[in-house]
């Protein structure tokens, strides 16, 4: 057994404001992308609508991000680390969907709607990548972070757009179907990554909350297509909270760093050694 040189202790850098950014994040760039699978890159009111709502959800995730940080105005410097930093990597993605969006806001055209696509999925993708090159942190350091944060995105993104359908969505039972599959691969992906870290009894109020409820739910309403849009709003709301809640599970709970050992030290040393020469 390894000594202990520094016990593990909990990250203190990241806090609930930087959970806000990873649900909301997610959340707004989720809903365009499921928006698109939908209705396609056309005009409809869904589909600009959110982009609108997920351009404001990624701005309101940065803002939250960069209040913890302290100091908001030296958070721009990160922008200028885009080479190496996967953190610059997320901003430049998330500025470009919301500035696509301020420009099909204003001089509403296709082009900028078929570019916010892929800059919301890059956006979803680098929010993971930011946490997994966090080598420091056990719990973060896997390789399947980024798919988790993507169906994760899209799952929450449908659970926000469920909430629309009792005003007047035309397609509840093709947002039913969707929502139903994105929270089984939402489900599963989490699971997965709790096994991978031995964690698998901790994730089960996730898994019962924000995806078996739901699921339950939109089986109901599928079944009685007059309750569909009702169905799909209750499930929105729990598919909302259940990755709230799995995002808060991720930052807060699993932020452990990992202990500095006798033999990660003369590891670390010898590598630097091999490196000088």
């Amino acid at each position: 057994m390894d000594t202990e040189l520094i016990a593990p202790v909990r990250q203190t850098l990241w806090g609930r404001l930087a959970v806000a950014n990873f649900f909301l994040g997610g959340t707004g760039a989720g809903a365009y992308l499921v928006a698109v699978s939908l209705s396609g890159f056309s005009g409809t009111f869904l589909t600009r609508f959110a982009l609108a709502l997920g351009a404001l959800a990624v701005l309101a995730g940065f803002l939250s991000v960069a209040v913890e940080a302290g100091r908001p105005l030296r958070g721009l410097r990160v922008l200028r680390m885009a080479e190496t930093s996967w953190m610059s990597r997320e901003t430049w993605a998330g500025g470009a969907f919301i500035a696509l969006a301020a420009l099909d806001f204003l001089l509403p055209w296709v082009g900028w709607r078929l570019a916010a696509a892929p800059a919301a999925l890059f956006f979803t993708l680098a929010q993971g990548w930011v946490l997994s090159h966090c080598r420091g942190v056990m719990a973060w350091n896997v390789p399947i972070l980024p798919l988790v944060f993507l169906v994760s995105a899209l799952a929450s993104g449908a659970g926000i757009l469920g909430l629309l359908t009792p005003f007047g969505s035309r397609e509840p039972e093709r947002l039913a179907l969707q929502m139903a599959a994105l929270i089984v691969l939402s489900g599963f992906a989490w699971i997965v990554y709790s096994v991978w870290l031995r964690q698998d009894s901790a994730v089960l109020g996730i898994f019962i909350v924000g995806h078996l409820l739901p699921l339950v739910i939109l089986v109901v309403g599928l079944r009685s297509p007059a309750y569909a849009s009702v169905a799909a709003a209750l499930a929105g709301v729990g598919v909302l909270i259940g990755q709230l809640q799995a995002k808060a599970w991720l930052i807060l709970k699993m932020g452990v760093l990992r202990p500095i050992t006798i033999a990660s030290l003369a590891l670390s040393t010898t590598t630097e050694s091999g490196h000088g020469k």
